[in-house]
């Protein structure tokens, strides 16, 4: 087993470095024994680190408000802010960062189409699509595993939900990327306003999937919609269709792609893990598992106090905005043995916060556990001798919000 905590190129942190990854596993293990609640003044946010704080954060909607999830780290410009109002951009709090009674009525209309039962009876195109990708790598030698696999392979996916056409899966990458640099990231002006023109091409390219279904209705996620809103106008309009739309291809994709880029990262740099998935192909559900708990995609997820409130032994006001390390509850001592061990037979593994808890839990978990099963089996079965290429820097991404790797590089060694 190799304990992560021990990676060569860790460096030792003294204070929160949001956006940076060597480090943050032993950061968060000192936090959580020493100071499991505490306040940061650089992001102006109080972190939760122990697994059944964030638990009970999730558990409790009503005095931990979810409205600011998608909301900046850092004021927009004035100059993006007058852009977006000008282009018509209007991200309405639908899903992740609404509350009840909103939540409730929103959630039903998408959960009866992003359920289990719609997935499984996707699970032959998906498989297909997954083959396809696999097969792509053969015979290239060394190769990118996240650019030339799990970089467009997810988004591909989504477009089966939303019936699109094969459009550019790379463009829509970029696009959910300017998303998550403008919520989360660290971009300078310059950055951030060209992150704002790609994703007025994002919303406008939502508008005309929308406008669409509306002449020529599918079996499709946004026809759901929309055949919902005409039987009952009140049950979801058609801002909230948009926006619905908007946040299934923003978020359905880049965290499996993280997702299958950390957990792969992590089972090459075990050669036993590795090679038992190879040997028992079957095992590959419990690794996904413990991919989830011990790289989780979404590493931070935020909160805000309605009323004052205890978190810990700590007392936060009402208002007091909320960063839940999920990260570090998934790697909580009291709750996971030998929590940064990777281990594939972990007992309690789906334990783990990677998706949230509660009503917010992500409707989408079943998928991306569904992509990652299938990736598993295939790749540990078309390449058993993969390797990792020693000594390469994984670029992770550099936002509070999302992690993985930018780069995986990988000799197949067929």
């Amino acid at each position: 087993m190799t304990d992560l905590a021990t990676c060569p190129h860790s460096v030792d942190w003294s204070e929160f470095r949001p956006f940076e990854h060597d480090g943050m596993t032993e950061f968060f293990a000192r936090k959580r024994e020493e100071e499991p609640v505490f306040f940061d003044q650089g992001t102006g946010y109080w972190i939760v680190t122990r697994r059944d704080d964030v638990r009970a954060i999730f558990a409790d909607p009503d005095r931990f408000s979810a409205a600011n999830v998608h909301d900046p780290l850092t004021a927009y410009p004035p100059e993006l802010v007058a852009y977006l109002k000008e282009e018509g951009f209007r991200r309405d709090k639908t899903q992740a960062n609404c509350d009840r009674p909103k939540h409730t009525r929103i959630r039903q209309v998408a959960q009866s189409f992003l359920n289990i039962r719609q997935f499984k009876t996707r699970e032959p195109q998906i498989r297909e699509m997954v083959e396809a990708a696999v097969n792509k790598l053969r015979g290239r030698g060394r190769v990118d595993l996240v650019d030339d696999f799990a970089y467009e392979l997810p988004a591909r996916v989504l477009f089966l939900l939303l019936g699109v056409p094969d459009i550019d899966a790379r463009k829509i990458k970029v696009w959910a990327d300017s998303r998550f640099d403008m919520i989360s990231g660290d971009a300078d002006f310059e950055a951030k306003m060209e992150a704002g023109r790609q994703v007025m091409d994002f919303w406008n390219y939502c508008g005309a999937i929308i406008a669409d279904r509306q002449k020529n209705p599918g079996d499709d996620y946004p026809s759901h919609l929309l055949a919902a809103h005409a039987r009952d106008p009140d049950a979801i309009s058609l801002g909230e269709i948009q926006n619905l739309t908007f946040g299934v291809l923003l978020a359905g994709h880049e965290t499996t792609t993280n997702a299958i880029g950390n957990t792969m990262h992590m089972l090459l740099r075990d050669r036993e893990e590795w090679d038992r998935l190879v040997n028992e192909p079957t095992l590959a559900p419990a690794y996904v598992e413990e991919g989830l708990r011990a790289g989780p995609p979404v590493v931070i997820w935020r909160r805000v106090t309605t009323e004052e409130v205890k978190v810990g032994d700590v007392t936060l006001p009402e208002g007091a905005p909320i960063m839940m390390s999920l990260a570090s509850a998934n790697r909580d001592e009291a709750h996971f043995a030998c929590p940064h061990d990777f281990e594939g037979t972990r007992a309690n593994a789906r334990d783990h916060v990677s998706f949230g808890y509660g009503i917010h839990f992500c409707m989408g978990a079943p998928l991306a556990k569904l992509e990652l099963k299938l990736v598993l089996e295939l790749l540990s079965q078309a390449f058993p001798n993969m390797t990792l290429v020693p000594d390469t820097d994984p670029h992770w991404q550099r936002t509070i919000l999302v992690r993985g790797p930018g780069r995986l590089l990988v000799d197949l060694n067929e």
